[in-house]
């Protein structure tokens, strides 16, 4: 038979479980389980916490009270804490808490219907070592026993509207435990979160009800689309940055430089060069230089050429040919042009190439670290929709750790690119930077990119 009533609805879950028991024995998987539930229930359990399902790694627990479910949430974050002191990578054991309240539907040996959906979608964003809940349990719990901070607005793909997210403020000891504060993280943006959601919650599923495997071929080129998208936002990243230095360089610049000199130099200058032409020819020819200009003349057959002011002519056995002035030479970055006053103006151009190249550096360490710790992600990224986050918990890395990561791009980028490429092998799409800083990037809704 089934019955409806409001309940507080606490779903819990182990963060990297998949990552944790991939690598493990059986052996280890169940010791692994059986300490989590040792430390997870009790806790839970002794705030009036009814057990409804275990699945895998995951518990489903109702309470009657809003403020006793969210204080569970916060004694089993604290015993992990616990726990976790002095333990790195796959041996620590952290756990996401959502809660939310509403009426459901009850059976003998379930619970469903929206609240239940809702709360496996909270559970998908929050954060390890978090508890996370709705505004729904915000203005039902005692406020003053659970200090509480807003997280953001949330749009959960398969429900209708938006829902003001809150999680609980450890700046303020609770439980009796002293926990290093964590700043609360406000926002009014509107954020899709998860797949259409299940109709209800039932055994032997998971909370997000996972669409089925992707086949090798369609998990390559998923892999291949994110990779690309991703190139694409580094790419878009390095041209804001180029025009951000350029407009800051000046960019390049032109000199035009004019002079003017009497065209007797020119003409002299033009007459030695004809002079050092003709000088193999000398034994054919008659070469005479005065203040007239230059004369070639055969001495076989009766031709001569003409060098001087007038400019050049050329007679073929005593018969003029050719006569033509010269007003005009042209060399390499220098235009001579004959002017009105019979002097030539010599226009000389340079080219300075801006300190665009040498500025670039600056520039994308400030652009980079002020869009960072401003949306934890750099331009690029967050119009194609990725966002930078710690590898170990996901959570939102400090200023440090941005900055060392916008520094190793340098490395990265260094050697041809590689250290960027080596995000296509790597299992989490990481490049050299953010292997060596402890970072990754990850899809805005909260998919691992």
């Amino acid at each position: 038979m089934t019955t409806t009533r409001n309940l507080t609805i606490l779903l819990t879950d182990i963060k990297g479980f998949s990552d944790k028991t991939s690598h493990k024995s059986r052996a280890d998987i169940d010791a692994m389980l059986a300490e989590h539930r040792e430390i997870v229930l009790p806790a839970l359990e002794d705030r009036g916490g009814r057990l409804l399902k275990t699945i895998g790694d995951a518990f489903l627990m109702t309470f009657d009270s809003p403020t006793n479910a969210v204080l569970a949430g916060v004694a089993v974050q604290d015993a992990l804490r616990k726990r976790n002191e002095g333990r790195v990578g796959d041996d620590r054991l952290e756990v996401r808490i959502a809660i939310n309240v509403g009426e459901v539907n009850i059976t003998d040996s379930d619970v469903f219907g929206e609240p239940v959906n809702i709360t496996a979608r909270i559970e998908g964003i929050a954060e390890a070592g978090e508890v996370f809940f709705t505004e729904g349990v915000y203005l039902a719990m005692n406020k003053a026993e659970v200090p509480s901070s807003e997280v953001g607005r949330f749009k959960l793909k398969g429900i209708e509207g938006e829902f003001k997210i809150y999680k609980v403020r450890r700046e303020t000891p609770l439980s009796g435990t002293s926990v290093p504060p964590q700043a609360a993280v406000a926002s009014a943006r509107v954020i899709e979160v998860g797949d259409p959601a299940p109709k209800a919650w039932v055994v032997g599923s998971r909370p997000t009800a996972p669409s089925a495997p992707l086949s090798e071929k369609e998990a390559k080129r998923a892999k291949r689309r994110v990779f690309l998208r991703r190139a694409a936002a580094t790419a878009l990243d390095v041209f804001i940055c180029s025009v951000v230095a350029g407009m800051l360089a000046g960019g390049d610049q032109e000199t035009v430089e004019i002079r003017h000199r009497p065209q007797a130099e020119r003409a002299a200058e033009a007459a030695d060069e004809a002079a050092d032409e003709a000088a193999d020819e000398a034994e054919d020819a008659e070469v005479t230089l005065g203040k007239g200009g230059l004369t070639v003349k055969d001495k076989k057959g009766g031709d001569e050429i003409h060098l001087g002011a007038g400019g050049l002519t050329v007679k073929e056995k005593g018969r003029t040919e050719v006569n033509i002035s010269l007003p005009l030479s042209v060399s390499k970055g220098v235009t001579e042009v004959l002017s009105d006053d019979g002097r030539t103006r010599v226009s000389t151009r340079k080219k300075r190439k801006s300190g665009k190249d040498k500025l670039f550096p600056f520039i994308w360490i400030a652009l980079n670290m002020l869009a960072l710790t401003a949306w934890m992600t750099t331009p690029g990224k967050r119009a194609l929709g990725f966002k930078v986050v710690r590898h170990e918990d996901g959570a939102t890395p400090d200023w440090k750790i941005y900055l060392i990561r916008t520094v190793l791009t340098f490395v990265s980028v260094t050697p041809a690119g590689l250290g960027y490429l080596w995000a296509w092998w790597e299992k989490d799409g990481r490049g050299w930077h953010d292997l060596l800083a402890g970072t990754r990037v990850v899809r805005v809704e909260g998919k691992s990119a």
